[in-house]
């Protein structure tokens, strides 16, 4: 009977500096009272505080009570905790922003250093720094979805694209759906979202659309579903609908449950994937890895991750998608999908072998723990740092480096 592996002690990293005190624990402290959205702001941050939590030695807190409090209570699914909180914040609506929704501040307490690191958490999938002035103040900047090819400052890091909907109790059983047995070919569930207004506003329905044509003439055994978003429900022009159904395709403007949308998943030999709707890595990528899925994209994100994911190793890569200036493929070549979703059906084996790597890189890289290592490491690594100099600040003004007094 195997044993379970013992989670190593935070000291391990940290020892290789040879200043570590075994007596002052790691302390990270989340600060709060920015975001107009509170409930939102804590849901993109779950993710990596599951991972904090979890590392031995470690302190957490809320250094604002009543987001403790709040905090608290939402993640026992209180009734009205969300609505509660939004209406606190409303009352504080002067020193609050829309921009820091997506963007949270820590304090890394470090045995390594007398003053605190101080750390920014940016979800947003935009290209851009959401939180300017979060970069600023911040000593390291940790930007999910990084682009690699835009030229951010030296204190911005890349980071996994942390998924709100998990608990610590979800993840486990996304974990538990590896051996679920596969009695589909294919699923591919998507959103018909539309892009920003402009000459290109259709057109990731438009290259949707295309897919989903592409793949429901396959002879397999499918799942295919379309889903209107709700703040698009009446707008989306009827020739696309009638596209979708006139080649078979389910169209509804019902959203999936969480349960329903891993119960296909893990059932299916090829689970397709788009990237997110910023052209990113979809946050919907750590379901498919947790659960080990065979994930095939029509491209490849734009964006990365601290350590890329293969293709062909974690995931298979058309090379068929929307590019950066959102211009459409050429209709001849969708026809390259249909061959290599019917090439991974067959192949029993090479869907096997990406299932497995999915499944290593989900343990190694992308685990909650992993995460809140990679943060903490980090943050070592900056605390013993006298710091890059010259750093361009995320506005276009000059400013002072952060002083560490």
């Amino acid at each position: 009977m195997a044993t379970a592996k013992r989670e190593p002690t935070l000291d391990v990293k940290l020892q290789n500096h040879g200043r570590i005190s075994k007596v002052k624990p790691v302390r990270v402290s989340l600060l709060g009272g920015r975001a107009r959205r509170p409930a939102t702001w804590h849901l993109y941050q779950r993710y990596y505080l599951i991972g904090l939590r979890a590392i031995p030695r470690l302190e957490f807190s809320y250094a604002d009570t009543a987001d403790r409090r709040f905090a608290w209570a939402l993640e026992r699914n209180w009734p009205g905790a969300s609505r509660a909180w939004e209406y606190y914040a409303g009352r504080q609506a002067r020193q609050r922003e829309d921009k820091a929704n997506h963007v949270a501040r820590y304090l890394f307490d470090l045995p390594t250093r007398a003053e605190p690191v101080r750390v920014a958490i940016d979800q947003h999938d935009g290209r851009g720094i959401r939180d300017p002035e979060a970069h600023d103040w911040a000593e390291v900047y940790f930007k999910v979805n990084r682009w690699p090819n835009l030229d951010y400052s030296e204190k911005v890091r890349g980071l996994v694209t942390g998924n709100g909907a998990p608990t610590q109790a979800r993840i486990d059983r996304l974990v538990a759906l590896r051996d679920y047995p596969r009695h589909l070919d294919l699923v591919f569930i998507a959103k018909l979202w539309p892009s920003v207004p402009g000459p290109t506003h259709w057109h990731p329905v438009e290259h949707l659309v295309r897919l989903f044509e592409t793949l429901a003439p396959l002879k397999i055994r499918s799942l295919l579903r379309a889903i209107v978003p709700r703040a698009h429900e009446g707008q989306l022009p009827k020739p696309y609908i009638d596209r979708l159904v006139n080649c078979g395709v389910h169209v509804t403007e019902t959203n999936i449950t969480v349960d329903e949308l891993w119960a296909a998943t893990s059932a299916a030999r090829v689970a397709f994937l788009r990237p997110g709707k910023h052209l990113c890595v979809s946050w919907r990528m750590i379901d498919h890895l947790a659960m080990g899925a065979c994930t095939v994209c029509d491209r490849a994100a734009y964006t990365q991750w601290p350590v890329p994911m293969r293709s062909g190793r974690e995931f298979v890569n058309c090379e068929i998608g929307i590019d950066q200036d959102e211009s459409l493929p050429a209709i001849g070549d969708y026809e390259c999908i249909s061959d290599t979703v019917m090439a991974l059906v067959h192949d029993v084996d090479r869907a096997a072998s990406v299932r497995e790597a999915s499944v290593a890189y989900f343990d190694r890289h992308v685990t909650p723990q992993r995460i809140a290592r990679y943060l903490i490491e980090t943050a070592d690594h900056v605390a013993h740092d006298t710091g890059p100099k010259n750093i361009k600040p995320a506005k276009t003004r000059r400013i002072k480096r952060p002083s560490r007094r």
